[in-house]
């Protein structure tokens, strides 16, 4: 069976469409839906340690992410640049201080250099809403262009959290089969 990751943001990984999207993934791949301490006043270190306990780095790993997830996931990629062919979907991705949430400018702070990864990846999908009020999807489609990965900018989505209607989420259950594919 082969195996993906998932790494939430500033919620659990019990809450929005992370328990769908494991469940429909099954039986084909395991969806190991990541602990994170402290998710509600997150610490890059603690973070980062609890990203290197339940993940091994591995050629072709894939990584789901959301939110502030997604900078974690490409933090960890940037650590261990032996890994090639990696597999990456991103789901209202940023690398860039939110004005709205300066409460996280601390865990944003360093520089990541996307186009650094570009070699370690096989397939990188990053999926946007234009109506996004927690991460302006600008900031997203900065993500994609600097991994060269493809771009989905949705009209409407929030940031794709249960509370914008997203318990289920079956277009980052395509784009998963289609970067592992």
């Amino acid at each position: 069976m082969t195996t993906a990751y998932l790494i939430h943001g500033t919620s659990t990984r019990d809450d929005d469409w992370f328990p769908w999207l494991e469940e429909a993934l099954a039986p084909a791949v395991k969806l190991e839906r990541l602990w994170l301490p402290d998710p509600f006043a997150p610490t890059q270190a603690a973070w980062d340690s609890a990203l290197e306990d339940q993940i091994k780095p591995a050629d072709g790993l894939t990584l789901v992410a959301h939110s502030l997830g997604c900078v974690t996931a490409l933090r960890y990629l940037a650590r261990h640049p032996k890994i090639k062919g990696a597999n990456l979907v991103l789901v209202g991705a940023f690398v860039d201080p939110l004005p709205t949430y300066p409460s996280l400018d601390a865990y944003m702070a360093g520089e990541l250099d996307l186009k650094a990864l570009q070699p370690q990846l096989h397939r990188a999908t990053v999926i946007v809403a234009k109506d996004d009020y927690v991460a302006p999807y600008q900031l997203g489609v900065a993500v994609a262009k600097g991994l060269g990965a493809k771009l989905i900018v949705q009209d409407r989505g929030g940031h794709f959290l249960t509370s914008d209607g997203y318990e289920q989420f079956p277009l980052v259950l395509k784009e998963v089969g289609r970067v592992m594919g």
